[in-house]
């Protein structure tokens, strides 16, 4: 029954198929072994078509395909997905798509959120880790969710050391996360938005660059347009 649902999807997934879109991932560097260049909402839909369950997903995920990696990030029951098993999928993301779709999808649902965030923001090893930690938090927040304590105070934290401290390291997909987590929780209350800019304070010369005035005027003007 399985192979039966694999060779559905990939039935469905060639019916869908965008060629120009494929190409034009491809160009950019983003090299699947197959890549249907399927738009996202017509993932979806064809994700409605079928059960969700976590040996399809798993089947899913271990493909080399771009859109099999997307439906198993919405087929994966989070109530049935290992704490072991999340840090595996982390491990194995091949592109910022996916991480963002998994972010979305699946991580932000999982019962043990609070302690997969922590796991994932102290790792530097895992080259997706910390920016997965960031896009999930941007999810919570987005939709008015709290974390408890230790997870808010690392999130805090761990936004300036990726943004601000010149010598850590952070990729751009890394800054690009963690802004649009700071965004999203500055968006809840004028005591966050406080919180993510009076961070900067303690980087004055970050401040100095033009790297460092554009990501706070950014910030500052998202939370005036919000308040």
């Amino acid at each position: 029954m399985l192979q039966d649902q694999l060779k559905e999807i990939r039935t469905q997934l060639r019916m869908a198929m965008n060629g120009v879109t494929s190409t034009s991932m491809r160009e950019k560097g983003i090299i699947y072994k197959l890549n249907f260049g399927v738009p996202l909402p017509e993932i979806k839909q064809i994700a409605a078509t079928h059960e969700p369950g976590s040996e399809l997903a798993a089947a899913l995920w271990k493909e080399d395909i771009r859109e099999f990696k997307i439906l198993a990030s919405m087929l994966q029951p989070a109530d049935d997905f290992p704490f072991d098993q999340a840090k595996q999928w982390v491990k194995e993301i091949p592109y910022l798509e996916i991480a963002e779709q998994c972010s979305r999808n699946l991580f932000c649902k999982l019962p043990y959120v609070d302690n997969l965030l922590l796991g994932l923001i102290f790792n530097v090893e895992d080259e997706y880790a910390r920016t997965v930690a960031y896009l999930i938090w941007a999810e919570l927040f987005k939709e008015g969710k709290t974390v408890v304590a230790p997870v808010r105070a690392a999130f805090i934290v761990e936004c300036m050391r990726s943004i601000a401290w010149p010598d850590f390291g952070a990729t751009w997909k890394e800054k690009q996360a963690a802004v649009k987590a700071m965004k999203f929780y500055g968006r809840q209350s004028a005591d966050h938005a406080r919180q993510m800019l009076s961070g900067f304070d303690e980087f004055p010369e970050f401040m100095e660059t033009p790297e460092g005035q554009e990501i706070y005027n950014d910030l500052k003007f998202e939370f005036e347009y919000y308040s």
